[in-house]
């Protein structure tokens, strides 16, 4: 599955955050250790501070850090923030509308490996992420 490079991003520095929670994350700190963009970085730092996921503090020990336990933030809810849970809606095959007014023969498998997908991004947390790091 292909997300685009915001959530990608998203979910690394989410799930980076999630598994080294006892260490103070500051944007440069983050831009370090994961390498993405700082300009990009500050963005999407932004857009997750405002749906939520975290908080920032400033100051000399300031940084980011979550708003609510990780247990509670599902990937899911991370891809909706940021693609939007309606990107994985589109047809397999690329169609913008079904041809010549049927389903494509793609349709119903595509539609119940969609409907298993959004349910595994649901039931998935970040707590989920930092079990299987372990």
């Amino acid at each position: 599955m292909n997300f685009s490079k915001t959530t990608s991003y998203s979910l690394s520095i989410l799930s980076y955050m999630a598994i080294n929670e006892d260490e103070n994350m500051s944007a440069k700190y983050l831009h370090d250790k994961l390498s993405i963009p700082y300009p990009y970085l500050r963005q999407i730092l932004t857009n997750l501070s405002h749906h939520g996921f975290i908080k920032s503090q400033r100051g000399r020990s300031g940084g980011f850090t979550f708003s609510k336990p990780k247990e509670q933030i599902s990937i899911a809810d991370i891809v909706a923030t940021t693609d939007g849970l309606r990107s994985l809606s589109n047809c397999i095959l690329g169609f913008k509308k079904c041809p010549f007014n049927k389903q494509c023969s793609m349709h119903s498998v595509w539609e119940k490996t969609r409907n298993d997908i959004v349910k595994i991004l649901n039931e998935t947390s970040l707590a989920d992420i930092v079990k299987r790091a372990e």
